[in-house]
Formats: structure tokens, sequence, C-alpha cells
């Protein structure tokens, strides 16, 4: 019940943040469009178009993805990676601005419609492989902290790991030192990765892609790290994303990785544990954590 009362005042308060903006900017109409963990989407009309407001439900995350983050911080990666997908043809909602409103920074956006049909999954695969393949943008990315990525993975599968063996019964994992090296060692070039690709986070129209969106967990990573997440994400139904289909679509458009390598079971682990994490506690669901548990228990083994 907590819980439910918290969301329900935090919705009122992003709500009169979003009326009193639409207000400042001459816009009518506001109505509540999308809500997520960590921000939500109003839609308001000017005119004859509409403008998306995508507001934080705080200024400061202390989520279990995003600990001591600003969401002004967020933001500004939300447009400027928004941005970098238009230059390089991404499907992607045009960010036109970023304002400060009652303290919380606010995001203008372009509204894509979505007709609420079944994703593309080889369509998806196709813009993935043109993604991977454009130039990494000069952008620090938050969800790296600082970090080289072997160091990122390794800290964050020990840290998410070690509050699943508080409750479940799971093998030892290799020792930090090892998993890094095996990283260092076998991972190839980096590119751009979105790490959250799923029927919630694009926007789509007769099955295509029309924009991608939520761009809070990117990385610089190789491109097998984004296909082993694909790869997990498919197995919960929601994210409506069929892991053979999408990977044939971004083969077929010249995207390639690398299944075989060292590296791969701990891709998988990285995106296995994250989600053993989310069934277990944030979005309890006893059947998808075991499912994910007993994943993580086969890629340990696998190491």
């Amino acid at each position: 019940m907590a819980r439910a009362a918290l969301t329900l005042s935090t919705d009122r308060t992003t709500a009169e943040i979003a009326s009193t903006l639409a207000a400042r900017r001459g816009a009518t109409s506001v109505v509540l469009a999308g809500a997520g963990t960590e921000f939500l989407f109003y839609e308001a009309t000017v005119g004859n178009r509409r403008e998306g407001y995508r507001i934080p439900r705080s200024v400061e995350f202390n989520t279990a993805n995003n600990r001591g983050v600003l969401a002004e911080t967020l933001q500004r990666q939300e447009m400027a990676l928004a941005r970098w997908a238009s230059s390089n043809g991404i499907p992607g909602a045009a960010a036109t601005d970023l304002v400060i409103q009652d303290g919380f920074p606010i995001l203008i956006l372009e509204v894509v419609d979505d007709d609420g049909s079944e994703l593309d999954s080889a369509a998806l695969g196709s813009v993935i492989a043109a993604m991977h393949s454009a130039p990494c943008p000069d952008f620090r990315l938050v969800a790296q902290d600082g970090k080289a990525l072997a160091g990122r993975i390794t800290q964050r599968v020990n840290e998410r790991y070690t509050e699943l063996r508080k409750q479940h019964s799971l093998p030892n994992l290799p020792s930090s030192t090892a998993l890094r090296a095996t990283l260092e060692s076998s991972a190839g070039e980096p590119c751009l990765t979105h790490m959250d690709l799923r029927r919630q986070n694009v926007r789509v129209h007769n099955g295509q892609p029309l924009s991608l969106f939520d761009w809070s967990n990117a990385l610089f990573a190789p491109p097998e790290l984004e296909i082993a997440r694909i790869e997990e994400y498919s197995a919960i139904r929601e994210n409506g994303l069929d892991y053979s289909t999408f990977l044939k679509g971004y083969t077929d458009a010249g995207g390639s990785i690398d299944n075989g390598g060292a590296s791969s079971p701990v891709f998988n682990l990285d995106a296995a544990v994250m989600l053993a994490g989310v069934f277990n506690s944030f979005a309890p669901d006893p059947e998808l954590r075991e499912h994910f548990l007993s994943r993580i228990r086969a890629l340990v083994g696998a190491l």
C-alpha cells in the first residue's frame, strides 16, 4: 500500500509540473502517455502539433541501475543520443530542448505515434546492425561510470551476484581478476549499444521500428554484449522479441558477432544476473526469477 501511495503522489506531482510547463509554452490538452521506473512521459498540444515532456520522478535517482545519478545527467544523455541517432539514420524522436520547471529537468521531445502492432524483430535487427556500425559518439555515458568496459561489467556482475546469493543458492563466481581478464582478452571493438532494447522502448507502426528511446543503460561495448542482452530479454513475453528472427535480421543487414567467444557467457551472465534481481525483488515473479537463476547457474558453469 505504501508503494502505491508513493507512486500516486509522484504521478500527481509530475502531472502538475507538466500542466505548468504546457501553460508556459502555450500548450493545452496535457495527457499522461507513458510511465517507467524513473521517468513519465506526457503529451500536450501546441496549435496543430503535439509535443512530449519526459519528466523524472525525482531530481536524483537511487535505483538499482542509477545510484546517486542526477536526473539532469540522464536527460542530457537522452538528448545527446537522440540527436546522435538522428544524425546517423537511426530511428528516434527529435529532442528539441531541455528546460527546468519547478526544479525538475524536463526533456521536450517530438511525439512519435505507436499503433500497438507487434514489433518485427527482423526489422529491429536491421536497425541495430546499422546502429552498431555507426561511429561512436564523443559522450560520457552514465552506465559506463567512467570505467573501461571489462572493469564495469565485472563490477556490476559481482555486486548483483552478491545480492542474489543472500537469498539463493548459487555457485561461486570466478574471481574478479579472472572475469576481467576474460573480457579484456576476448571482447571485440566497441560500438554504441542501447542495452535496453524491448518492445516497451520502441515506437512501432505496422511492425516497423519508428523510434528507439530510453538510452539510460547505453554503453560503449562490443555488439556481442547487446546481442546477449536481447537473447535473455527474449525469454520475457512482454518484451515482444523473437531472438532468432532478430539475429537473422541483424546478420542479413551486415551485423557480425562472435557467439563462441570466451566473453559470451560473461555477457549473458551480465543480463541474467540483472534480470534475476529484477524478478526477485523489484517486480517479483517466481517463474521468471527461477528461469534466470537457472540461466545463471548454467552460465557460471560455462565459465
